[in-house]
């Protein structure tokens, strides 16, 4: 199922979700109005980034080391006049042969100030074998491969943008040890156990060594373990990486970096809930603190969610007709809205008759935690069912999902499907 990331790219580490199948991040029109928001503040990050020391970096340290080691190194422009991706179809592209040594691991880095980059790496008979948007920060792309075998690669230069024309910069060098570590964490979720707390041990003393200098480089590896452990069968120990990490990345002094520790500090929590009771706490659309010891001995669905949503409005349709039919029944909804405006979300609820609460989540109750932090939400809709005893029985509770769980703890639909009748049959 899609899901829709919440938080801006800029904010939350762009490498560690471009890192992630494309698939997950749901749609590109949201992404393309965080790309929006991050150049509006880029000139205002410099000037807040001029006076911070950057000796300790490690990060800077290895892309420098890069740089001076650089096996290719390319000035290029994109015009109109370049032909066009032959899988890009509608951007420009420029590509570039580059011999690679069998074993070793390269960093491929297009970075500008006039497109947004995209690049494409290809074997000898034309294959693409690796791709990536946003992975040096967006606009800067970036890939790390280790070479399989000695042989002649294609690298394509190309834009996400499509007819993006503009300067960018293409270097290519054998990977530092940062670069080397990302470079099996890409493949974190399919390595053995023990492979996997390796890097968890070394990954979490890098960054304790680091300190309250840990900078939002740093914290991209660690974000990037803990998603795709989040996708993955083991929940518990997403919940302890979440916690682990989170606990790390707080020493931080890094603005954007401390935020990131109390959103996975909040995603330990959530992942931690199946079996718990869930606490809710936030204003509601007017105005009024949210009761939610109203909600208790019922089956209560929360869900995080916006208008802004294309997932989450696909499920509307859903959730209302199971409301409809299990709502005498002990069934409610509560909202968690993430809309811009409250005036945005009253104003869908009403045209679309929606009759539950919703919490408008920027603008909590007094004293009350911002729920999207508190629970470490990075994607809509986040669906929670609570049984009647207050305990989460599901973390995903949408689509087929809801109606199996609804049928189990409340009970058979006392409206089904009606069987369709072949007018043509033969009636005895």
């Amino acid at each position: 199922m899609r899901r829709t990331f919440v938080w801006s790219l800029a904010l939350l580490l762009a490498a560690a979700f471009v890192a992630l199948p494309q698939g997950l991040a749901g749609d590109k029109d949201k992404k393309d109005d965080d790309k929006k928001e991050e150049k509006k503040d880029k000139g205002k990050d410099k000037k807040d980034d001029k006076g911070k020391d950057k000796k300790d970096d490690k990060g800077k340290k290895d892309d420098d080391k890069d740089k001076k080691g650089a096996l290719l190194k390319i000035n290029g422009e994109l015009t109109d006049a370049d032909p066009m991706d032959t899988v890009r179809t509608t951007s420009h592209a420029k590509t570039y042969k580059i011999k690679l040594a069998e074993g070793k691991t390269y960093k491929i880095d297009m970075t500008s100030q006039q497109v947004d980059s995209f690049l494409r790496l290809e074997d000898a008979d034309g294959k693409q074998i690796a791709q990536d948007d946003d992975g040096g920060g967006f606009p800067n792309a970036r890939i790390i491969y280790k070479a399989p075998q000695d042989g002649s690669y294609t690298i394509v230069a190309t834009t996400f943008k499509p007819n993006d024309t503009g300067k960018f910069n293409l270097t290519v060098a054998e990977a530092g040890p940062r670069h080397l570590l990302l470079s099996k964490i890409s493949n974190f979720p399919g390595l053995p156990a023990g492979e996997q707390k390796e890097i968890l041990a070394e990954l979490t003393k890098q960054m304790e060594e680091k300190g309250d200098k840990l900078t939002v480089a740093d914290a991209q590896p660690a974000m990037q373990i803990a998603m795709s452990l989040e996708n993955g069968p083991n929940k518990d120990l997403a919940a302890r990486t979440y916690k682990q990490f989170g606990k790390v990345l707080a020493a931080s002094s890094d603005e954007k970096v401390a935020q990131a520790a109390k959103l996975m500090e909040g995603a330990s929590r959530r992942m931690s809930l199946l079996g718990k009771e869930m606490s809710i706490k936030g204003t509601t659309l007017d105005g009024k603190e949210f009761d939610w010891a109203k909600y208790k001995g019922k089956v209560v669905l929360v869900d995080f969610w916006a208008t802004w949503c294309p997932p989450c409005r696909a499920e509307i349709p859903n959730i209302k007709k199971l409301y409809k039919e299990y709502n005498g029944r002990g069934f409610e909804v509560v909202g968690i809205s993430l809309d811009r405006t409250k005036d945005a979300c009253a104003d869908y609820m009403d045209d679309n008759k929606m009759p539950w609460v919703s919490l408008f989540d920027p603008e909590p109750a007094k004293g009350a935690p911002r729920m999207t932090e508190y629970y470490g939400v990075f994607a809509i809709p986040q669906a929670i069912l609570i049984d009647r005893d207050g305990k989460v029985i599901s973390l995903n509770a949408r689509g087929n999902e809801l109606d199996r769980l609804l049928e189990k703890h409340i009970g058979p639909s006392e409206n089904p499907p009606q069987k369709k009748v072949d007018p043509n049959r033969d009636l005895q």
